[in-house]
């Protein structure tokens, strides 16, 4: 190929800015990445004969109109093969929140199989270039195999994908082909069957159980216990134990690719691939993007070269700009393959057009450029798709497998170590307000295998002082990009555009993941270099905290309020029944100041057990003084019983019970049954309504005609069913509601206050931001609040206050700027209006909270409003604490 001196102009660019990959091409010079290629052997040919095809084993073919293969015999038919081929080991890597397996398989050739712990050391040297000259990475990457990992069904109703990976395991364990032979001599395959075994199970068990029947087919409720489809939003706080399982496989075996096979809408694109839209952030390495990008080439031409048409590109998923969506391993090198593949109806049966046209855009443009061209869509067709794209990409990656080692691999973490996108370092100093905050970032950092450092004197940065004890953590380390993503303060780009006059293309996701704020954390960016005395953190743990010497009997123990361990503290205290009281205002006592909303317990060996035990969990320091203060407050209702309205499948209620279960809260979702004869006030002290409930969600509920009984809890509860949830509050009861339950709290009771904020997106839009609110600390709903903090908005209710008697607890400041890090249009808007709200209603009391407070679990530093209006609604008034 003749190169022009346009384009030898355009290389020497690029190479001078380090962004020239190396060629991925294996030629003479760069010899095959293993020492020999597989032999078709008897041996080999008998394995093949003792594996059924997919078709013998499940008594049907993959894809198969209305025909879904269910998880258990999934995983019986992949360990078969284990044990019939050397091509495929399985493995479980662990356990998933319902406690089913979480399999793994690795698939390559015998001799990849057999060396694997040594390519797995390899690629971790590459990974790590201190030391490493890039003519010594050649030759390391020419003697190893690049991994590549391949994810089907983290959301368990795509279930094309897992079906398609079956006749994959197939091919490759059976098949002597050039093909196969290119690509298991020269890659590993690490295969999830399924990212979310849990759902395998819920969803496709259930549609096998309802066929014949007149039942909705597709699964009702959350199908991963917690989280639902927000199981691909857990890419930086890591909560749940299948993202963690996942997160060490990526830790461990460093893949170059992680090709993750989902779904979209029944009316979207045959199939999406990259290249991917705007925005872009900063911290990921452009080779990691362009790689996805080539993938999205090459797949997409494989597509249309076999006829299957309606490929699409670009006008969708700008997931380069969030840390939760373009997930930890985008940051370490691996580049993140993307299709989404159009749905079926019912999970499993055709989707055909209403008018006989063609479905989806028939635009021939460039990022379409062969439009379907049938009014039917079949699960055969997504199963087909999906191995199309599976095989293209692994062929890709096989036919230059030293590019990809040399390049996602080496060159990224070597671009990381002279980076200088953003500043030099981030400290966080040795004082915080919360020390579980403070622990739980350094802990996820810690996970992400980010290099951590702390002072062992004071030092000066930035001219700022800081303590021995304090933290810095350098951006110039191979996770030091992931660590910006983290901490930076955002600004999102005015360039995300598709044109200089087009409109500003909104993320796919949220706008901000700053850790620091979300958790608590005073964290500084220091832009220039310093010299500071550090050392290496070996491992994260609490605060050393130890208990103070045990008070007379007159005492009592004492907790400030001002960390959001006070969640658990407060349900571990109730748990072991030790009365706790709570402190209306501040007071002195064991020679220090305490905050109003101070717990206050008694001297007793059970209370003494139950703070060590949580203060030595969360570092946050327990205090004693030898006389009880006498100071006005609140005698927490003994076994306080929450209520959770969530309705099925709403994910904010999901996150609720996994936040209730981390904390102890002693909680039960509330069922349709509890509304009768008055039994919401007989088994609840406290509801909590959940964002993205209504009173339609209340009412109407699921249909019991269409649904199991399993399901009868989330069955609508009718006029009579919400006159019950206003007579429990009216008759004493306490009502919490977040978010979207806010306004359905407003119109239960007619509540004195209005939303305000703007509809049209063209005037206001935040959407998922950090920004400041003002809270009132001697307010109960505040309790243990700074002053200042930012909270989580995305696009929700913010209220003018239009009665008396409201005591607002957090606010919208009225001057200075109210984003705080993210996207803001309009923000103004929202100066000076209500955000938390506390009202008495008849004999009971509500607390509400426009903004999602505690959205997927992320704004951790505004928990204690949730856990404060929790437990202070049903509390008593009392002149001092009462032990007896």
């Amino acid at each position: 190929m003749r190169v022009t001196t346009t384009r030898k102009r355009a290389l020497a660019l690029l190479a001078a800015a380090g962004l020239l990959l190396v060629p991925m091409k294996t030629t003479a010079e760069s010899p095959a990445t293993t020492p020999t290629a597989q032999e078709w052997t008897p041996a080999a040919q008998t394995q093949a004969r003792n594996i059924p095809t997919p078709e013998r084993y499940f008594g049907f073919r993959m894809g198969t109109t209305g025909r879904l293969a269910g998880f258990p015999k999934i995983k019986d038919y992949l360990r078969l093969v284990d044990r019939n081929s050397d091509r495929v080991t399985y493995q479980v890597a662990g356990t998933t929140t319902d406690g089913n397996e979480y399999p793994v398989l690795f698939v390559s050739s015998p001799g990849n199989l057999r060396r694997l712990d040594r390519i797995v050391e390899m690629n971790r040297r590459l990974a790590d270039p201190r030391g490493l000259t890039p003519e010594r990475a050649r030759a390391l990457a020419a003697q190893s195999v690049p991994v590549y990992m391949l994810e089907a069904t983290l959301h368990s109703t795509e279930v094309s994908n897992t079906q398609a990976i079956v006749d994959l395991v197939h091919r490759f364990a059976t098949e002597d082909s050039d093909y196969t032979r290119n690509v298991l001599d020269n890659v590993v395959i690490m295969l999830i069957p399924s990212g979310n075994p849990d759902g395998q199970h819920r969803v496709v068990d259930y549609f096998n159980k309802t066929a014949g029947t007149n039942l909705n087919r597709v699964y009702p409720d959350l199908y991963q216990k917690y989280v639902g489809h927000d199981n691909n939003r857990d890419w930086f706080m890591f909560t749940q134990p299948e993202t963690r399982i996942r997160t060490n496989l990526e830790k461990k075996y460093r893949p170059v690719v992680f090709h993750a096979g989902h779904q979209a809408g029944t009316g979207s694109p045959r199939i999406w691939l990259p290249t991917y839209d705007e925005p872009l952030s900063r911290d990921i390495d452009p080779i990691t993007i362009e790689s996805a990008n080539s993938l999205g080439a090459q797949v997409g031409r494989a597509l249309i070269a076999e006829g299957k048409t309606g490929v699409q590109h670009d006008d969708a998923y700008g997931i380069f700009w969030n840390a939760d969506v373009a997930g930890y391993s985008s940051y370490r090198g691996t580049s993140l393959f993307l299709h989404e593949i159009a749905s079926a109806r019912d999970l499993a049966y055709p989707v055909k057009s209403t008018d006989g046209r063609p479905l989806g855009s028939q635009d021939r443009t460039m990022r379409n450029v062969a439009p379907y061209d049938s009014d039917t869509w079949t699960l055969e067709q997504m199963v087909d798709y999906a191995k199309t794209s599976y095989y293209t990409g692994l062929k890709t990656v096989a036919d230059s497998a030293q590019g990809w080692l040399y390049n996602n691999l080496y060159q990224v973490a070597r671009n990381s170590l002279t980076w200088t996108g953003g500043p030099h370092a981030y400290v966080i100093p040795a004082a915080q307000r919360d020390p579980y905050a403070t622990f739980e970032l350094l802990d996820i950092l810690e996970l992400g295998e980010v290099e951590i450092d702390r002072a062992t004197r004071a030092f000066t940065a930035g001219n700022q002082r800081y303590e021995a004890g304090s933290y810095v953590i350098r951006t110039q380390q191979p996770l030091g990009r992931w660590v910006d993503q983290l901490l930076k303060i955002e600004a999102y780009p005015q360039n995300a555009r598709k044109c200089a006059n087009c409109p500003l293309i909104m993320p796919y996701s949220e706008t901000t993941d700053n850790l620091a704020l979300l958790l608590g954390v005073d964290v500084d960016a220091v832009q220039d270099s310093f010299t500071a005395r550090l050392e290496r953190v070996g491992h994260i743990g609490p605060t050393p905290v130890r208990m103070p010497t045990a008070p007379r009997a007159s005492g009592a123990y004492l907790v400030s309020p001002h960390s959001y361990a006070i969640g658990k503290m407060l349900a571990a205290l109730q748990a072991a029944n030790v009365p706790v009281f709570r402190s209306a205002g501040t007071f002195a006592a064991a020679g220090r100041d305490f905050a109003a909303g101070t717990v206050i317990v008694p001297p007793s060996g059970q209370a003494r057990t139950v703070l060590a035990r949580v203060s030595a969990e969360t570092g946050v320091p327990v205090f004693a003084t030898d006389s009880t203060p006498r100071v006005k407050g609140f005698q927490l209702k003994p076994n306080t019983r929450v209520g959770l309205i969530r309705g099925a499948n709403n994910m904010p209620g999901g996150w609720l019970m996994w936040m209730f279960d981390q904390y102890g809260v002693n909680y039960r979702v509330v069922s349709a049954d509890d509304y009768t004869g008055g039994g919401l006030a007989s088994r609840y002290d406290t509801i909590v309504i959940a964002d993205g409930v209504t009173k339609q969600r209340i009412v109407t509920g699921l249909d019991p005609a269409r649904h199991p009984q399993e399901f009868a809890w989330a069955r609508g509860v009718g006029e009579a069913g919400w006159a019950q949830l206003r007579a429990y509050v009216q008759g004493g009861g306490n009502l919490v509601a977040i978010g979207d339950g806010a306004d359905t709290a407003r119109e239960l009771l007619d509540l004195p206050i209005r939303n305000v904020v703007p509809t049209n997106r063209d005037q206001f839009n935040v959407p998922g931001a950090l920004v400041q609110n003002t809270f009132d600390p001697a307010t109960p709903a505040a309790w243990g609040m700074p002053a200042q903090w930012p909270v989580w908005f995305y696009n929700n209710a913010a209220y003018q206050v239009t009665g008396t008697g409201a005591r607002v607890a957090a606010s919208y400041p009225t001057r200075g700027e109210l984003l705080a890090s993210g996207y803001a249009h309009g923000q103004q808007a929202l100066a000076g209006l209500a955000n938390v709200v506390s009202f008495d209603v008849g004999q009971g009391q509500v607390t509400i909270a426009g903004g999602e407070i505690t959205f997927r679990s992320w704004p951790r530093a505004a928990f204690p409003v949730l856990y404060n209006s929790i437990y202070h609604g049903p509390a008593q008034p009392a002149d001092a604490p009462r032990f007896d």
